[in-house]
């Protein structure tokens, strides 16, 4: 029998000692969804930024407390600097550069490390820093805590967006 997909995933006929047996090729998910989406920047924006989208418009997120609960749903990082109404790229899952002008209270990403939506518009930072913590005590703390993804070096961080949590 050929290959086939099943439950979303490709599996390849295999006959050891003439039983049949399906494994997984290792190519995953059948379905090939895109990596970055093109959207219409709603602000002037940095290559880098972490943004969230209102309508077919991208914007820079926060995490700050306070704020309307749309701006902490981030979705992805801008692959290009972008004007107000010009078109920009969103790295949704994926590897995006990042630059000291969006890491807050650092001037690069430490590889090995689980980034968060920062309390500062479009960027990122660590869960613990010299400037603090994400978390939500005291005046000017987070109100969601939001997981961007992982330094894979001093500049590039593997997407992987998660749910906001809300922080009380």
């Amino acid at each position: 029998m050929t290959d086939r997909a099943i439950f979303n995933r490709k599996y390849t006929s295999f006959t050891p000692a003439g039983t049949q047996v399906w494994l997984v090729n290792g190519a995953g998910v059948t379905t090939s969804f895109p990596s970055s989406v093109a959207f219409t920047a709603g602000e002037n924006l940095i290559q880098g930024a972490v943004v969230y989208v209102s309508g077919t418009q991208v914007f820079k997120a926060s995490a700050l407390s306070g704020i309307a609960p749309a701006n902490y749903g981030a979705i992805g990082i801008t692959t290009a600097a972008a004007g107000v109404t010009s078109g920009v790229s969103v790295i949704l899952d994926d590897i995006a550069v990042v630059s000291s002008a969006n890491i807050s209270a650092e001037t690069s990403l430490v590889p090995g490390e689980y980034y968060f939506l920062s309390k500062y518009v479009g960027q990122v930072t660590r869960y613990t820093t010299a400037s603090g913590s994400v978390t939500a005590s005291g005046t000017d703390s987070y109100q969601a805590m939001v997981s961007v993804g992982q330094a894979l070096s001093t500049t590039e961080l593997s997407v992987e967006i998660d749910p906001p949590v809300l922080l009380v």
